[in-house]
């Protein structure tokens, strides 16, 4: 019992941005592990000194620590933004995104929830067309929407955690299907195609080294060249 308030006061002292830059797929699951396996507690680089000094006392942990820069840099109060004419469809920021804050269907452009983006930010690297913008708003917009999402992400962290495993599972066929796909909607876009088909295909090329596939050198050399 005590541990379990021990871990519901570490997860309200944590900003929700549910970002995973501590290690963990979001905030419950840190604060669970801080208690439940003891990593450390300056992983939260997101949530700055106010929820470092806040778990040094609920943890009793001493004042010498600071932040793990490692674990960062830091969030702004911002919310992520699709331009329209430029998305594809793809769907990887659905499923990027931890608190399901982007609506959309397969081949349909997407768009992002306001009152529930957080501003983590995972949604911005998988997009292959960098039709992902982060834009500022202030901070009682941002935590509203943090709040917000927060119960959303509590209830759907087990099956998250699955989808996570799930996509660690690298498909090439997928990847070069997505590709020829992708490259016939470009088409129809308003977009530099040619950049965004070297985006892909630079994407494609390092899930082989990721992967071990291909020898790295090869590899890397090949992305020069794009």
């Amino acid at each position: 019992m005590e541990n379990q308030i021990k871990i519901k006061e570490i997860h309200d002292s944590l900003p929700h941005y549910q970002c995973g830059r501590c290690g963990t797929p979001g905030c419950l699951p840190y604060a669970e592990a801080i208690i439940n396996e003891g990593i450390p507690i300056n992983r939260c680089v997101p949530g700055g000194e106010d929820s470092l000094k806040k778990l040094i006392e609920i943890t009793n942990h001493p004042d010498d620590i600071s932040l793990d820069m490692d674990f960062g840099p830091g969030i702004a109060n911002q919310k992520a933004f699709i331009i329209e004419d430029e998305c594809i469809g793809c769907k990887k920021c659905i499923d990027a995104c931890p608190v399901d804050a982007i609506h959309g269907a397969s081949n349909l452009m997407h768009s992002v929830i306001d009152d529930l983006c957080t501003g983590c930010e995972l949604c911005v690297p998988p997009c292959p067309v960098d039709c992902i913008e982060l834009v500022q708003v202030n901070e009682n917009v941002s935590l509203a929407a943090r709040n917000n999402s927060e119960e959303w992400f509590q209830n759907t962290i087990k099956l998250r955690q699955r989808r996570i495993k799930e996509r660690s599972i690298v498909d090439q066929d997928k990847n070069l299907k997505i590709g020829k796909e992708i490259n016939e909607q470009l088409n129809n876009r308003s977009v530099d195609k040619e950049k965004n088909i070297k985006q892909l295909q630079r994407k494609i090329l390092m899930d082989r080294i990721d992967e071990g596939q291909d020898d790295a050198e090869f590899i890397n050399n090949l992305i020069d060249k794009l």
